[in-house]
């Protein structure tokens, strides 16, 4: 690919590079402080440990603390790390993106609307009773309470029954074909608990000192709001042919940066995702840490709101992605975060999947306007509004959106489009980004896919009813053909004519150019280079601690 020279101002370049130097946000606590030092107690002796492969006990630190131990709640990186340990689904997900089973033995797809799972017999809760069709049915059910307000509800709208047909059999009627489905139960959606002990807890479930009975490699400790959550070995585990080395983890609650890193160098802690970037050279040139980097789901863009005064002109949209020579933003400020982005792609290669080989055929072809400055005016001239206009960009503080923003106001300066960047906080971002409130113009915003596949950016992002209050179609694009074809893609279980169909539209949707993909980010984990782990790009509902090996 062409590189092109960044069109952007010294000065507003220099703006750019200082905002990404400076915005560390270290904020520590003495509560995170002391959370590195009693980390450090527990586990001052790891290099030894490592070195002698003794090592039983993981230090894992976490940003934040956790929402709750419930599955119906764990819907981000931080609540998953820990409830992936206890917890477990009837499907996983493979490396690849796959799914594979675990508490269900075996599932088949009858029809577009039928699905029928075979369930294991043989698996014990952690207090040693038996998983039974009562807790299967129970657990998944759940989510379908509006009492019980599950975050992972949505899985289920189009649900119409789950129903036991077997002795070990239960089947999924869907109200109308829906292509997600096939993903629902190896997310936390399908994870099952113990039917009378959440019954018995129902005030408490999933809070300190009750967590959840669950089937899992390891079960509750203790956890200490804000500070500390530690897990040990179940040792009524069902899967007798997994011997974990891992006999007890420590969860340390650390959201200063500067401290992590710390304690990470000291091995404090053995084990963090997602590292601060502005640190990340320190990590990697300490002796005792391993960096690595994961493919991931998401894709870091502008969302251009079709239904403003200007941006409803679609000459106004391709001048504006013409404008940006998003080569040089990549090769300036980008390259470290993630993958380089297709404009009219809004995913990277971690989700092609099974249709690998069609995605990176079409990524070489699709459609990518970016850094011609002469066309960029030329479409401007074709606009409503040759002579330019007044507009405003919010974008939530990180020095990489921050640094993305600045450049896209110096860069459409040059076209006649005066920026006003407005910097807001994570509340008022989620307002404008999921439809509280569509008053806005251009957005800097972050979009990550929940399951494996294409659709699950393509869709949320582009089918109009998504554009409503609660959705993700942050551009409110409205395309009667590209709705047509998302609900053709969403009513098959053929990957091949969903691939077809999710690229047809793909190619109406670059024309019209609702967006600017500036990356797709990278996910990262460091470890202490004595531990060995492989994480996946579906890390965030298959993170397995059982699988950690001390070398």
């Amino acid at each position: 690919m062409k590189r092109n020279l960044l069109k952007v101002t010294a000065a507003a370049m220099a703006v750019a590079f200082a905002l990404t130097a400076c915005s560390s946000g270290s904020s520590g606590t003495a509560q995170t402080t002391a959370a590195a030092e009693s980390a450090a107690e527990e586990s001052g002796e790891s290099a030894e440990k490592n070195t002698s492969g003794e090592k039983d006990t993981l230090v894992v630190a976490l940003q934040q603390d956790i929402v709750s131990f419930d599955p119906a709640f764990a819907y981000d990186h931080t609540t998953n790390q820990v409830v992936d340990q206890v917890c477990e689904s009837l499907l996983q997900f493979t490396a690849d993106g796959g799914l594979e089973p675990m508490l269900a033995s075996d599932w088949e797809a009858v029809d577009a609307t039928t699905y029928v799972y075979q369930i294991r017999d043989d698996v014990n809760f952690s207090d040693g009773n038996p998983m039974t069709m009562d807790d299967v049915l129970f657990s998944v059910q759940r989510h379908m309470d509006a009492e019980v307000a599950s975050n992972m509800a949505w899985f289920y709208d189009n649900v119409e029954s789950i129903e036991q047909t077997g002795d070990w059999e239960m089947t999924v009627k869907l109200a109308q074909p829906d292509a997600a489905w096939q993903y629902a139960f190896a997310t936390t959606a399908g994870c099952i608990i113990e039917k009378a002990y959440a019954e018995e807890n129902a005030d408490t479930l999933g809070g300190p000192g009750v967590a959840v009975v669950a089937t899992g490699p390891y079960v509750y400790d203790n956890w200490v709001t804000g500070s500390e959550i530690t897990l040990k070995s179940n040792e009524n585990y069902w899967d007798t042919s997994v011997t974990p080395q891992i006999k007890n983890i420590d969860f340390q609650i650390i959201n200063d940066e500067t401290t992590l890193v710390t304690a990470l160098k000291n091995e404090q802690v053995d084990f963090a995702l997602e590292p601060p970037t502005e640190m990340l050279s320190e990590l990697e040139s300490a002796g005792n840490l391993a960096v690595s980097d994961i493919g991931s789901w998401s894709c870091l863009h502008m969302a251009i709101n079709c239904q403003s005064e200007y941006f409803s002109d679609v000459n106004v949209r391709l001048a504006v992605a013409y404008a940006l020579d998003k080569d040089g933003l990549y090769n300036s400020i980008l390259s470290e975060d993630g993958e380089e982005a297709i404009n009219s792609i809004p995913f990277g290669s971690a989700l092609y999947g099974a249709a690998s080989d069609s995605w990176t055929k079409y990524a070489e072809s699709a459609f990518d306007p970016k850094g011609d400055l002469e066309k960029a005016k030329e479409y401007m001239a074709k606009s409503g509004y040759p002579d330019g206009f007044d507009c405003v960009l919010y974008v939530k503080n990180s020095s990489v959106r921050s640094s993305c923003a600045l450049y896209v106001q110096s860069a459409l300066k040059e076209i006649g489009i005066n920026v006003d960047v407005e910097v807001v906080d994570g509340s008022e971002m989620s307002n404008y980004q999921f439809g509280t409130s569509r008053d806005y113009d251009l957005l800097v915003i972050n979009w990550e896919a929940d399951y494996p596949d294409a659709a699950a950016n393509i869709y949320p992002l582009f089918y109009s009813q998504n554009s409503g209050e609660g959705g993700a179609n942050a551009s409110c694009y409205s395309n009667a053909e590209v709705d047509e074809l998302l609900q053709k893609e969403n009513a098959s279980v053929d990957l091949e004519e969903r691939t077809e169909l999710l690229q047809q539209t793909l190619d109406i949707v670059g024309q019209e150019c609702p967006m600017i993909t500036f990356y797709y980010a990278t996910n990262r984990v460091v470890m202490n280079q004595n531990v060995d782990y492989t994480m996946s790009p579906s890390y965030i509902w298959n993170f397995y601690i059982k699988d950690v090996v001390v070398k």
